[in-house]
């Protein structure tokens, strides 16, 4: 019973010393400054995120600016951590402009030209002051503040560089602000997102109505996109639309690729795909040459179509940048292996000993060799590769 005991308190205090160990620490997201605004007469709460090599960069960065930031800036902050890190846009800071909880509506609607004033003279100004910004610009607003995103494009075209509206509400007044703004006859050379669910109601009936306007005067002068969000409801709209207007805004950032080969041929083929590289190099800097990602994505699309013809078509488009050699082991055989089931085994012994030449431990490459060996009837050729495989299997 001693023994027991004695065991018991030797355990209690090794149990004790590890939950003594754990540690707590704040989850701080960026950090908040507060603007004694004279346009308002009211100190006014602006949330700020900087990219994480914000400090070590000498780049200037674009801004997205949240309203009701109090309520979807982590959003756009996760959003932004997202986008970066599968490489689907540059780094850019989110900034959260919070509303006051006695503001309730009115700053986008009685209130709007002071509120707009506001974030023109207040606080984007001192965020350009205060941070190496590009002067590129996306704006974000939901419900009233997706409204005021629309009502901000019609009155400050040149102020923000997108706008993004979700569930934007009420349009009956803006309308022919807008049709007004789009006849100028003048290209606006702007990215207008605009979202609201499949059952909205009284809102879905503003943002038809927006739509059948741009359908029938904005084609040339903006470039705009109406998106209709099956399934959504009211409050889960901005959430979606934010992540869908930051990737159109940035639409020629990321590397191409199709979802099928069908899709491919849908968006028009490599002229498609060729304007879309020399379109990124223009806006981002890019090389205007594509990437292995999208020559090797292009051609995996023909393999998984099981369409030899254009397999051996891009194949042969894009031989000439020596992108095979560029490729990962893996990717580089299951473009041999397609070629030994479409019994073009010639055309695999080739790219499977240029594989193995640089991949010399590659397991899949020998006995890729030697599949291609036995294709040919080379069967001591194929029991050799077979065997190199095999030992590098045991080892």
């Amino acid at each position: 019973m001693k023994t027991k005991v004695l065991l018991f308190k030797f355990l209690l205090i090794i149990f004790s010393n590890a939950i003594a160990q754990v540690n707590t620490e704040h989850n701080i997201v960026g950090s908040s400054i507060w603007i004694q605004s004279k346009i308002l007469n009211q100190k006014r709460e602006i949330q700020i995120y900087l990219p994480d090599n914000y400090n070590e960069s000498e780049k200037k960065f674009p801004v997205l600016y949240i309203l009701d930031g109090q309520r979807y800036f982590l959003h756009g902050v996760s959003l932004q951590k997202t986008f970066v890190e599968f490489k689907q846009s540059p780094e850019f800071i989110v900034v959260g402009i919070s509303k006051l909880p006695s503001d309730r509506n009115r700053n986008y609607s009685v209130n709007s030209k002071n509120y707009l004033s506001f974030i023109t003279n207040e606080v984007v100004q001192h965020i350009d002051t205060t941070y190496k910004t590009s002067k590129e610009r996306i704006l974000f607003g939901w419900a009233f503040a997706g409204g005021f995103v629309i009502e901000t494009m019609v009155n400050q075209p040149n102020l923000f560089n997108s706008y993004i509206a979700a569930s934007p509400f009420p349009l009956k007044g803006k309308i022919n602000k807008v049709d007004s703004l789009i006849n100028r006859g003048t290209a606006l050379n702007k990215v207008l997102f605009v979202t609201s669910g499949s059952n909205e109601g009284s809102v879905k009936e503003g943002t038809l109505k927006l739509q059948e306007l741009f359908e029938k005067n904005a084609s040339k002068n903006l470039n705009w996109k109406f998106e209709e969000l099956e399934g959504e409801e009211h409050r889960s709209t901005p959430f979606t639309t934010l992540y869908r207007g930051i990737k159109r805004y940035f639409e020629f950032y990321p590397e191409l690729q199709f979802n099928s080969l069908e899709e491919f041929i849908k968006f028009g083929g490599l002229s498609f795909v060729y304007d879309y590289y020399n379109k990124r190099a223009s806006r981002y800097g890019f090389s205007s040459n594509l990437t292995d990602w999208t020559m090797f994505s292009l051609i995996r699309n023909a393999m998984r179509a099981n369409n030899l013809e254009y397999f051996e078509k891009l194949a042969h488009e894009f031989e000439s940048t020596g992108y095979l050699k560029r490729l990962r082991v893996n990717r580089a055989c299951s473009i041999a292996e397609f070629y030994l089931e479409s019994q073009k085994a010639g055309k695999a012994r080739e790219l499977f000993l240029e594989i193995i030449e640089k991949n010399p431990q590659s397991e899949r490459a020998l006995k890729g060799i030697g599949n291609t060996y036995k294709a040919e009837k080379k069967d001591a050729l194929a029991k050799k590769y077979f065997e190199k495989a095999k030992k590098l299997s045991e080892n």
